[in-house]
């Protein structure tokens, strides 16, 4: 068969298609937990801490050093062989930077 843009194209989103579909269940159902507890504990956090009387910056400083340092684990890991564990905390971040941004849309600032 003759190589095509189109051709190229679909080969190219097959390619960035099949790791995601292609894991198995464990996998993938681990790394869903992990980016759905990460919203839930973030959106817990925040709810609990709003209501207390606790200095909002501060909290949102710790917030984004925790952040920042599960983005360095991820950057510092061997991209050709992610381990799930530091897939799972990038994951974990993705769902609370979620429910941080949810959160300030709901507070409206």
């Amino acid at each position: 068969m003759q190589k095509t843009k189109f051709q190229k194209f679909l080969d190219s989103l097959f390619s960035f298609i099949n790791p995601i579909i292609g894991d198995s269940w464990t996998k993938r159902s681990f790394l869903l937990l992990s980016l759905l507890f990460g919203f839930y504990f973030t959106n817990s956090l925040i709810s609990f801490l709003l209501d207390k009387t606790v200095n909002t910056i501060f909290l949102a400083i710790i917030l984004l050093i925790i952040m920042e340092l599960a983005i360095r684990s991820y950057l510092l890991s061997n991209y050709s062989k992610l381990s799930i564990i530091i897939i799972s905390i990038n994951n974990f971040r993705i769902g609370s930077t979620y429910a941080l941004i949810l959160e300030a849309f709901k507070l409206g600032s």
